[in-house]
């Protein structure tokens, strides 16, 4: 350096110191920008949660036992399932009308017969429907006797005075004992079985018609079968209130196509024919 002028010394000097300046300004920017990121970095750490589920807990609303339990007991509603509509149907119809102790038919009314079996008979419009019916039945493995089909007035007329006469006999008042009558047999002009339409259904000659037989295979085969044949069971166990008529499940009433709406449904007569009213 001593060999150096005094212009190119000078010169040195002031680059020296401006490289010095420069290095100090490194270290402080340097410095400042290591002070700024632990700052930022702590301040951070104190705010935000140690994990997600700190997180939510924090966003989260507690929510309180009594509404927790509620939730938990809570189950969505099940979409009922639609009733199915009534068919469409002419209630002025023959196979639909409606006979019963106060509708009388007259006294001269017969429809076109034919024969069934045993003598008995059933309107000719629906008497294959009964007959495919027992087939059917006795291929299933039951003996079938067609007791009663057809009835004109004045057999009716008959088997509602024997019975009223015989009650008389038992010590019944006249009053009491039609009324004990009708439960079991139709007023003369009432009854479906002048209608032609009804027929009783019994396994053997002679089997007492009583209440309980309907636990027995053919009635309850009836029951499950005679909707397919255009036939209802026309005195349900639970609806003598409505028919008057009590339970007889072996008396079978042809009504067509609104069979099985009317069996499925559970409904009498009377009770299908006030959906159309």
């Amino acid at each position: 350096m001593a060999n150096l002028t005094r212009r190119q010394r000078i010169h040195l000097r002031s680059y020296v110191n401006l490289f010095k300046i420069l290095l100090i300004a490194a270290v402080v920017i340097a410095a400042a920008v290591l002070l700024i990121v632990r700052s930022a970095r702590g301040r951070s750490g104190e705010e935000a949660p140690r994990s997600v589920s700190e997180a939510y807990a924090q966003e989260a609303e507690p929510i309180s036992e009594p509404e927790a339990a509620e939730a938990a007991q809570t189950e969505p509603t099940p979409t009922p399932e639609p009733t199915p509509e009534p068919p469409a149907a002419d209630v002025g119809s023959w196979e639909l009308r409606l006979v019963r102790s106060d509708m009388l038919l007259p006294s001269d009314y017969a429809p076109e017969l034919m024969e069934i079996e045993n003598g008995q008979y059933f309107d000719a419009r629906a008497g294959m429907h009964l007959k495919k019916l027992i087939s059917d039945a006795r291929d299933a493995g039951y003996t079938v006797f067609v007791c009663s089909g057809y009835r004109s007035y004045d057999t009716q007329y008959y088997l509602y005075w024997n019975h009223v006469d015989d009650y008389m006999a038992q010590g019944m008042s006249r009053e009491e004992a039609e009324e004990a009558t009708r439960v079991a047999v139709n007023y003369p002009g009432g009854s479906e079985h002048q209608l032609g339409l009804a027929a009783d259904l019994l396994e053997y000659q002679g089997q007492d018609m009583e209440p309980y037989i309907g636990g027995s295979g053919l009635m309850l085969w009836l029951e499950e079968h005679c909707a397919d044949y255009g036939f209802i069971i026309r005195y349900p166990e639970d609806k003598s209130d409505i028919t008057g008529v009590e339970y007889e499940p072996w008396h079978l009433r042809f009504v067509g196509s609104c069979a099985g709406y009317i069996m499925g449904n559970h409904l009498c007569l009377e009770e299908f024919l006030a959906l159309y009213s």
